[in-house]
């Protein structure tokens, strides 16, 4: 792996060579070192590239952000995939994103600005003027992501900052996010994050 500064320096190392050489599940929680590795897999397979998608990152500090990230293969001499290159910039919520769809744009603002407040997705995109079928698809084509991983990975975001930030207790949390119970947020949040919202707020909690 090779990265510039602003890469490395989000997961929390101070010079380049530190970085060079690992692996995704040397840098990032199981979960994501996985994604990324199923998305590095499929962009060397197939030679298609996987653009504007947008993922959520936890840096070594324990914050999570937004970032969009884009994936190309990079080519030999016989015209074959040989590796890949991406790019990853933060996700500026104010711009959205560049494809030009303004209906997905917004939904996505309003999943990132307030994932707590959205109870159904079906009304979303009704509030949006959009069938929700047609929702769903140009919503995954954009970001990589259905409404409702989006919206998962939205809401675990924000756990993470009140786990982070607050004494609010874990089974409060999860109510307030829209789970159904305590034990509902704690697998999503161990499948994503790859640990419990408990050893999270013990590990990164002020």
């Amino acid at each position: 792996m090779f990265a510039n500064r602003n890469f490395f320096s989000r997961l929390g190392f101070i010079e380049e060579y530190e970085v060079v050489g690992k692996v995704d599940f040397e840098l990032f929680p199981k979960p994501l070192a996985e994604k990324f590795r199923r998305d590095d897999e499929s962009v060397l397979a197939t030679g298609t590239p996987m653009p504007q998608m947008v993922e959520l990152f936890l840096s070594r500090q324990g914050l999570p952000d937004w970032f969009v990230t884009n994936k190309v293969p990079v080519l030999d001499a016989s015209g074959k995939p040989a590796g890949v290159m991406g790019t990853v910039q933060r996700y500026d919520h104010s711009s959205g994103l560049a494809s030009g769809d303004a209906v997905i744009a917004r939904a996505v603002k309003l999943l990132l600005d307030r994932p707590d407040g959205i109870r159904s997705l079906a009304e979303l995109a009704e509030s949006l003027g959009i069938a929700y079928r047609s929702f769903d698809r140009r919503f995954k084509q954009q970001t990589g992501l259905t409404p409702k991983q989006f919206l998962g990975r939205s809401r675990i975001q924000l756990a993470c900052e009140r786990l982070r930030d607050t004494p609010d207790s874990i089974a409060e949390i999860a109510i307030d996010l829209g789970f159904c119970d305590q034990s509902a947020l704690t697998s999503q949040f161990r499948n994503r994050m790859g640990l419990t919202p408990l050893r999270y707020r013990r590990q990164f909690g002020r």
